[in-house]
């Protein structure tokens, strides 16, 4: 019984001190889109932006993937997104505080509810950001 209570002590301190850790290094990270309904071949941006409690940008890397549903069926392979799947495709992109990008949506995507999808390590946590999108044809 004894050392029940000594490990359900030590269990405790543990995860009082991951909460406080965690308290003293924040990190935020925001990501702004053009449009929730960009045209087709048409260039859509995105913002991705991390930074700490004390509004300092951090040193990051993201993932970029497009989401039909909870599948992932494309994602940023080096220099454009491209069909994929697995919730570990694609390339991992580094940059230092804030990320620009522009992306064309193909045809085929017209008229289908997506979701773009940052995931973004920074400070040892890892973080999802999405935006819905439906792409619309234009004209």
């Amino acid at each position: 019984m004894r050392l029940m209570r000594l490990l359900l002590a030590l269990s405790v301190a543990t995860l009082a001190a991951a909460a406080a850790a965690g308290a003293t290094s924040p990190v935020r990270a925001t990501m702004t889109t053009s449009s929730t309904m960009p045209l087709v071949d048409t260039p859509w941006r995105y913002t991705i932006v991390v930074k700490d409690e004390a509004g300092r940008l951090l040193p990051a890397r993201a993932r970029l993937q497009i989401l039909l549903g909870p599948t992932v069926v494309g994602c940023w392979k080096g220099r454009a997104m491209a069909p994929c799947s697995g919730t570990n495709a694609g390339t991992w992109i580094a940059f230092k505080g804030k990320r620009t990008g522009t992306l064309m949506w193909p045809a085929e995507a017209a008229g289908v509810k997506l979701t773009f999808q940052a995931t973004v390590v920074a400070g040892g946590r890892s973080l999802k950001l999405r935006a819905p999108v439906t792409v619309q044809r234009p004209g």
